[in-house]
């Protein structure tokens, strides 16, 4: 027997902000960056949060290493917050989850993205790094799992292009992904497939646009599909090298996804029912219907969105790659992203494709 459901509530369209109210006569802690504290989109948040015992944390930094996590949850444990509130991109939700994970308080978390890219808010994932080894951790628990999520496209209004082409193609990914892995169903496929076209559909137009736009909203209900889709179904060797590659170079993750999904299409497709749905994906974008349509077409995308195809155009050198290959692929292997992927990989196969990066 399988099941489906979507446990968190998604308030969006105009006024979804509005849904902080509800949270009236609560502690609150919210959860963000230095960035967004200062450039005064925080306030909007605060000024829904009427009524409400207020404090915050803006520690938050990219891929949220565990020191960070540690002062955030001491904050959590002394402020003692009804609920907590992420906002910002991945890296404040997969903070203020790990926050509300180890505080022994484990407050209900409310989340705000203003990225499109991660679907955090509706998944049970968070990512955290140890920076001093040099790894990134998947953390996968129903705890996770955001209790409301608010889609307010006009928080992205001031992302910078290059964001916006790294989180679009890590939306693609994640859909992609989720299309073809092992635990996939008929809903999460169904997510998946719209997900994609989508994203494939407006990330262009969003990358291109100045402030608010369609194609930015678009983006944003794009990345929250995909996180539905792939919280059920599962991601793959792609975001189990991705994290990987992250952990040891300090790279974007969607730059990364996007130099490596036509790779990883590429070697999944040896196996036929996942080369068919491939080609279903390809067929909905206005491809030819193969995989290899899609593989090229993803090659394309990312060169119009000016994203690097090479690991050494991001400044890491061949010998350091090759040098790192099979502790990067030993890492890959033990990611809880990667058991998902429709074709088992070894370590010399995803060497291999690590030598395709170089």
């Amino acid at each position: 027997m399988e099941r489906f459901s979507v446990p968190t509530t998604v308030c969006f369209g105009p006024d979804a902000l509005d849904a902080l109210k509800e949270l009236a006569g609560r502690r609150v802690l919210v959860v963000t960056d230095e960035f967004l504290a200062r450039s005064g989109l925080l306030e909007q948040v605060l000024a829904r949060l009427e009524g409400c015992t207020v404090d915050t944390f803006t520690g938050v930094v990219p891929d949220p290493p565990l020191e960070v996590v540690a002062r955030g949850v001491r904050r959590t444990e002394d402020f003692r917050p009804d609920a907590l509130v992420a906002f910002g991109g991945g890296s404040a939700m997969d903070c203020a989850k790990a926050m509300a994970h180890f505080s022994t308080l484990h407050p209900p978390l409310w989340a705000i993205p203003t990225t499109a890219g991660t679907g955090s808010e509706v998944t049970s994932f968070a990512v955290l790094t140890n920076s001093r080894q040099g790894v990134k951790y998947p953390l996968v628990d129903d705890s996770l799992l955001p209790q409301l999520a608010v889609l307010d496209p006009a928080f992205l209004a001031q992302i910078p292009p290059a964001v916006t082409a790294d989180t679009g193609m890590d939306v693609l990914t994640h859909a992609a992904e989720a299309y073809v892995a092992s635990r996939a169903t008929p809903y999460s496929d169904a997510l998946a497939e719209k997900a994609f076209t989508l994203a494939w559909e407006n990330l262009p137009a969003a990358f291109a646009a100045q402030g608010a736009a369609p194609a930015k909203a678009d983006m944003l209900l794009a990345s929250n599909l995909a996180g539905l889709a792939f919280n059920t179904a599962g991601l793959g060797l792609c975001h189990g090298m991705a994290h990987a590659l992250g952990g040891k170079y300090h790279l974007p993750h969607g730059r990364l996804n996007a130099m490596l999904l036509p790779h990883i299409i590429r070697f999944n497709a040896a196996e036929a029912g996942t080369a068919k749905k491939y080609g279903r994906l390809a067929r909905l974008c206005g491809l030819s219907p193969t995989w290899r349509a899609l593989a090229f077409g993803l090659d394309r995308l990312r060169g119009q969105l000016k994203l690097p195809a090479k690991l050494s155009a991001c400044g890491v050198e061949g010998k350091t790659v090759r040098s790192d290959a099979e502790a990067i692929a030993a890492a890959a292997l033990a990611d809880r992203c990667t058991p998902a992927n429709p074709r088992p990989a070894t370590g010399e196969e995803v060497t291999a494709i690590l030598k395709e990066l170089v």
